[in-house]
C-alpha cells in the first residue's frame, strides 16, 4: 500500500519518487537549458530576465555561445559532473523540436541506454510525430505543464506513449489553491499518469511584483510563497486518502539549492579538483598562491607546480594570496585573501587580511 513519506532532502512522497527526481536529489542530473523561448507566459515563471524568453543555450552553469560547439560542451560537463541523466528544459525545450530529439540520441549514443533523459515542456508544441521522435531517440520520462484550459488536449497526445516513457505533471503549488491541485490529481488519475509533481512556489527577481499583485507573500525563508508548501501537501494528503495510483511527490525549494545544485557542485569540485586545491562542503575549491616562501621551506616548490599549493601548507608561505575558486564558473574567483608574514615576539605569524 502507497503511503506518505518524508525523505531526508525534506520532499514529501506518496508512492514513488520519478526517477528524474531520484537523480536530481543525489545531484546527479545535468541540466540542459535548450532555450529561454516558450508559447506560455506564466506569471510565475522564475527564469532570470537574461533566460526568459531569449534563445539562449546553457549546460548547468556554463552558457554555450557557439551552437557548433552544442554537444563537445555538452560532453564535457556532463563527464566532469559524474552525472547519471539529463533534463531538458526552458522556457520550452520543444521550441527546438529538432535539437531536442538530437539531444537526446545524443546522450544516449555517448552514454548508453541507462542514462536517464526526462524533458520538460508545456505539452503546447507537442505532435505525435515529435512524441514518436523522442521516444526513439530513448527519451525515458516527460513532465507536462500545459496551461490548465488545454491540459487534456495535450494528456490526448502524450498518453498514447504512456507504454513507452514515464508520463507526469508539473506544476507549481499556488497558494490557495488545494481545490485545483486536486483537480490536477484527478485528472493524472483519469488518465493514467505516472506521478504529479507539486513544486513549492518560488519568489524571485523577476516574478515578485507579479506574485505580489496576486496577493501571494514572501516567506520567512525568503526563498518560498506563504501557504505554498501546506497547499501542496494538503493535496498529497487527498492523494493518500483516496488511495490514487499516480505518485505525488511535493518539492520544497531547498531541495534545489542544497541537493539538485548543492550536490552536483560538490561532486564537480571533487572530480576537477587539482592535488594543490581544497573541496569545500559548498563545493567551493580554495587553494594558496604565493610570491614567496618561508624561510628553510622551498622544498615546498617541489611539491606542486606554478606557484601553487596547498591550503594545509598555508603557514610555509611568506607572501602570498588564499583563492577561493567556483568550478562550475571556469574556476572563477569568488574571494582573494592576501597573507603577510608578521615578527611577534619573534616568532612568524600568518595572517589573513
Amino acid at each position: 500500500m502507497k503511503r506518505v513519506r518524508t525523505l531526508k532532502s525534506g520532499s514529501v512522497v506518496y508512492g514513488k519518487l520519478p526517477r528524474g527526481c531520484t537523480l536530481c536529489q543525489q545531484g546527479l542530473k545535468t541540466v540542459i537549458f535548450l532555450t529561454g523561448l516558450c508559447p506560455y507566459n506564466c506569471f510565475y515563471c522564475p527564469l532570470s530576465n537574461y533566460r526568459k524568453q531569449r534563445d539562449v543555450t546553457f549546460v548547468n552553469e556554463v552558457e554555450v555561445y557557439d551552437p557548433g560547439e552544442y554537444f563537445t560542451l555538452l560532453k564535457a560537463e556532463i563527464l566532469r559532473s559524474g552525472s547519471l541523466g539529463a533534463s531538458l528544459t526552458g522556457g520550452d525545450p520543444l521550441v527546438k523540436q529538432s535539437l531536442s530529439v538530437e539531444t537526446a540520441k545524443f546522450l544516449k549514443e555517448v552514454f548508453g541506454k541507462g542514462f536517464h533523459i526526462h524533458v520538460y515542456t508545456t505539452g503546447l508544441l507537442l505532435r505525435h510525430e515529435t512524441l514518436n521522435s523522442l521516444v526513439e531517440a530513448g527519451l525515458d520520462e516527460l513532465r507536462i505543464h500545459a496551461p490548465l484550459d488545454r491540459l487534456e488536449e495535450v494528456l490526448n497526445v502524450a498518453s498514447e506513449w504512456g507504454d513507452k516513457l514515464s508520463i507526469g505533471l508539473e506544476y507549481p503549488a499556488l497558494p490557495r489553491s488545494e481545490d485545483s491541485l486536486v483537480r490536477l490529481l484527478e485528472v493524472a488519475e483519469r488518465y493514467e499518469l505516472d506521478f504529479v509533481n507539486l513544486n513549492q512556489l518560488e519568489f524571485t527577481e523577476t516574478n515578485s511584483v507579479s506574485l505580489e499583485l496576486r496577493g501571494y507573500r514572501l516567506s520567512e525563508d525568503y526563498r518560498s510563497a506563504e501557504g505554498s508548501a501546506e497547499a501542496a501537501l494538503k493535496a498529497v494528503s487527498y492523494a493518500e486518502e483516496k488511495r490514487l495510483n499516480i505518485s505525488v511527490h511535493y518539492c520544497p525549494v531547498k531541495v534545489k539549492d542544497h541537493y539538485q545544485t548543492g550536490l552536483r557542485l560538490y561532486r564537480l569540485a571533487v572530480l576537477s579538483a587539482a592535488t594543490h586545491q581544497y573541496v569545500t562542503d559548498d563545493g567551493t575549491l580554495v587553494e594558496v598562491s604565493y610570491d614567496e616562501l618561508a624561510s628553510g621551506n622551498e622544498h615546498v616548490a617541489s611539491l606542486y607546480a606554478d606557484k601553487f599549493i596547498h591550503p594545509m601548507l598555508v603557514d610555509k608561505v611568506k607572501k602570498g594570496k588564499v583563492l577561493e575558486r567556483n568550478p562550475a564558473l571556469r574556476k572563477l574567483v569568488l574571494e582573494e585573501t592576501p597573507i603577510r608574514e608578521e615578527r611577534e615576539h619573534g616568532e612568524n605569524a600568518f595572517r589573513k587580511n
